[in-house]
This record gives C-alpha cells, structure tokens and sequence, in this order.
C-alpha cells in the first residue's frame, strides 16, 4: 500500500489570494479536496507535508518533551493540576506499555482546570504547538467537508469547545537481548484510534511506524523530518457510514530500529454534543447518536470494522 503525500501549499496560496466566499470555489482547492477523499477512503492514512506549522516551533517541541523525560518524575508532578475533577485534564509520566508518556487535554479553557508544567520553556512551547496542531485540524475538516460535497462551515460548531488532547510518548531504547530470540519487538501493539482525526508529530530519526494494507499486510511509515502523519479515526468513520477508513496501525522495533522514540500525536475530537448523522448520501443510514454517547459506548460501534474488512475484500 502506498501511503498518499499532500501538499497544503496551494491552499494557503489560496487562502492568501482569496476572501472567504471563494476560497472554497477554487480549482486548486476543489482538486486538494479530492486528493484528501481520495486518501481518506482508500488508506486512511496520508503524509502532509507545507502544513503551515513552522520548522522551528517543531524541533522545539522535539527538544522540550525529549528534556522533559530526562527530568525525575516527581518533578513534573508538582503542583502539575489543581483538581482531579476534569475528565479532560491528566498526567501520565510512569512506565507503561508504550514507555512513558505524558498527556494533556485541552490546554485553555473548554472546562479544564488550571495547569502548570515544571518548566516554563516547556509550558511555552507545548501551548503553542498545540494552538497551531488546533488550526491545523480546523482546515483540514474544512477540507473534509469541501471533499465530501459538504458546505466548507460543516464542522464548525462540531468543533466549538472539542475535547482534542496531545500527548508525547516515548518509547525507551531497547538492548541487543531484545532481539536474541524475536527479529521485532512491539512496541504499541495493533489499534485504531477513537476520534475524529490524528495529526503525529514523529521521530525524525527513529522508524516503527507502521499500518495494515488491503491484503492485511504492513507498510512503514517514516515521513520527512518536517511532515506530518495524518490519519482518521473511528468516530470520522462511523460518521460517514464507513465510507472513510479508520486503518489499524501500530509500532515496532527492528534491531535497525531500536533506539529511544519519540512521538508527539494530537488526537482531534469535535465536542460531545455533535450529533453523528450520516455525512454521506451513499453511505445509507444509521442510528443517530452524539460524539459523547459513541466515545462513552465505543465498543458497541466496533462493528464497522466488519464492514471496512467487507469493503476492501470488493476492492482487491
């Protein structure tokens, strides 16, 4: 399977060049719009690259979490949240499946609770990665809307007061002894994501990236220093009926690949009062339910699982 690379550059050349009415009538867009459905429904997955969020903004952000971890972990806890209250809200720097991670929810506002990181350069620069991550994702469902015949404002209101959260994982360096009886290690193992959209920020330097073509094989994903990872979730999935693909993906390790990882997701969600009713005329109808009511029954919509498998099974 061959993972689609897109270019934003002719969007913000647009959007430079146009006022808003006919941004969204414009040949170049029309045709980026198509590029993204067309990625949308048959990977799931694509590359982005001219995404508008500037290089030295991610290197910081890179430079910042790899500090952070280096730091003693009672540190980073230390007057780190306020209240226990917000759902939305939490930190996680303790050994897990996937190697420490830490995870925040919406950095201002939407119903958090105040929060401080330990260092104040970190605090800076995640908030603004995040701030630009938050447009980033607005565009793109823009994008979304334009690309499925829909009005460019579709998602708007979806995506007043969302709950996306970013999280920065890292995933240790591992020994030649981790290799002596296996060629591979898992290091997160086969998922797909719950929301709307993710946007990865991935090590540079270090591949594992990888996700489950047609035929039920993998492909690696190892994207330029300054690309972006894109892929849906399974809420954009049930949204339009399965027509676009929440593709199973995960992370391992090879002995060419061992090396500590860094990897910064974004995971886009749209609030939990948005009502999922069906996006697109030919993918039928279902029953109608919020945002909210899918990610607190998410397993109950597991099913559409079966029906991707059914329609890549037509498509080989």
């Amino acid at each position: 399977m061959k993972v689609p690379e897109i270019s934003l550059k002719s969007f913000y050349k647009a959007e430079a060049d146009s006022n808003l009415e006919d941004l969204w009538s414009k040949s170049c867009v029309r045709e980026l719009a198509e590029e993204l459905r067309n990625a949308c429904e048959e990977v799931g997955f694509f590359v982005l690259t001219d995404h508008g969020i500037c290089d030295a903004l991610m290197e910081s952000l890179r430079k910042e979490c790899t500090a952070f971890f280096k730091r003693p972990p009672q540190s980073n806890v230390l007057g780190m949240v306020s209240s226990t209250d917000s759902r939305f809200l939490w930190l996680d720097h303790v050994p897990c499946d996937d190697g420490p991670a830490w995870s925040l929810g919406p950095v201002h506002g939407r119903g958090s609770m105040p929060w401080q990181l330990d260092q104040e350069e970190f605090a800076t620069v995640w908030t603004a990665y995040y701030a630009e991550v938050e447009k980033l994702v607005a565009r793109l469902m823009s994008l979304f809307a334009v690309a499925m015949h829909l009005p460019a404002t579709t998602f708007d209101s979806a995506l007043k007061n969302h709950r996306s959260s970013m999280r920065a994982i890292l995933y240790p360096e591992l020994a030649e002894a981790d290799f002596e009886q296996t060629s591979e290690v898992i290091r997160s193992p086969e998922h797909t994501d719950w929301g709307c959209v993710t946007v990865l920020l991935a090590d540079p330097e270090v591949s594992g990236l990888e996700i489950c073509d047609k035929d039920g094989g993998w492909t690696s994903i190892q994207p330029q220093r300054h690309a972006l990872v894109v892929n849906l979730g399974e809420l954009l999935q049930w949204w339009t009926g399965g027509k676009w693909l929440a593709t199973p993906h995960r992370v391992l390790a090879r002995p060419d690949s061992a090396g500590e990882r860094l990897s910064c997701p974004y995971f886009g969600l749209v609030n939990r009062e948005t009502l999922l009713q069906p996006l697109l005329a030919e993918s039928g109808n279902h029953e109608g339910i919020t945002a909210g009511e899918f990610l607190q029954n998410h397993e109950r919509y597991r099913a559409l699982a079966a029906l991707t498998e059914e329609r890549w099974q037509l498509l080989r």
